[in-house]
């Protein structure tokens, strides 16, 4: 049978002061009722959730060899490199830096009393592959052949949009994207894109942006639009976080269960937590909404983006 970890535990000289490094790490807090002092023999940091706890344990003996067993941390809203900097002017100091060109590897740190543990990289840097952009277009796609005929004149989540205004939404955002990545003419803003085949056209425009972005240079080129500079991966990241959130859109539209990738769904809100500003919002989003804690990645997304999510369940 499986056992859950309670608790991980640091031999320290000084759980007090070794305790506030982590916290400051980790996001992790002191017991409401019982915090830590700098005379305690002990100190203690609790995960938001309470599932688990840090432990810091004082001990005579210093150490004196390098731990066999150490964390592997990924950075929720910081590149790998922004919080190994954060983490040096906090105490940290680099031990092994197995950073490799391209962006893949890892930092080797040590606390203040020399624990090691890894950086690796955020989830923002974290890219969502084209083969992956795939999947999520299949997944809205399901959603949009299971419409029924009387469904179309339905209203949405997205305000004064119906069902058939938000999938040609989908349909024109994709010529939009596939037409900047290969330097051509952005279709018409108030074009019909969905015409007679709302399912056949989604599928042209989605195979065709997917292609698009297959392109030999286009995620490391920088393409300029509207709304700025972005490079093509980070252009793939915008277009997956409004699709997915537009997936969820029709499906409650639509009475369909959101069957949307978890694991994009927690990339995107990844990225957009790091790209969208409360300055960014006006005309284009609704202020962030609360959002259950544990709820399924995309409703927390979709909540971030502002719209307001049942969890009533």
């Amino acid at each position: 049978m499986a056992v859950r970890i309670k608790s991980i535990t640091f031999d320290c000289a000084d759980p007090y002061r070794l305790a506030q490094f982590w916290s400051q790490l980790t996001g992790f807090v002191e017991d409401p009722d019982n915090g830590n002092a700098p005379e305690d023999p002990e100190g203690l940091l609790l995960s938001p959730d309470g599932s688990l706890v840090l432990l810091f344990i004082g001990v005579p003996e210093p150490k004196r060899v390098k731990n066999r067993v150490h964390l592997d941390l990924v950075p929720l809203e910081r590149r790998r490199d922004e919080e190994v900097d954060r983490l040096v002017g906090l105490g940290a100091r680099v031990v092994d830096d197995r950073r490799r060109p391209g962006g893949a590897g890892w930092v080797v740190l040590a606390d203040p009393e020399g624990n090691e543990f890894c950086i690796e990289r955020g989830d923002v840097e974290r890219a969502p592959a084209v083969e992956q952009l795939g999947l999520a277009f299949a997944a809205v796609g399901d959603l949009i052949t299971k419409v029924r005929p009387e469904q179309w004149s339905a209203p949405t989540p997205c305000t004064d949009w119906t069902v058939r205004r938000l999938v040609n939404h989908l349909i024109g955002m994709n010529r939009v994207f596939a037409a900047l990545l290969a330097d051509e003419p952005a279709p018409r803003p108030a074009a019909d894109h969905v015409e007679d085949d709302p399912a056949g056209a989604y599928r042209d425009s989605a195979a065709r942006l997917q292609a698009a972005f297959d392109a030999p240079g286009v995620l490391e080129r920088t393409y300029f639009g509207p709304l700025g500079a972005a490079t093509g991966a980070e252009r793939l990241q915008i277009r997956l976080y409004d699709l997915l959130a537009h997936g969820w859109d029709l499906a409650q539209a639509t009475g369909q269960p959101a069957a949307l990738p978890d694991d994009l769904c927690e990339q995107s809100l990844a990225f957009v937590r790091t790209q969208l500003t409360e300055h960014a919002r006006p005309g284009r989003f609704g202020p962030a909404q609360m959002g259950a804690e544990h709820a399924p990645a995309i409703e927390r997304l979709v909540a971030f983006l502002g719209r307001p999510v049942n969890t009533g369940r």
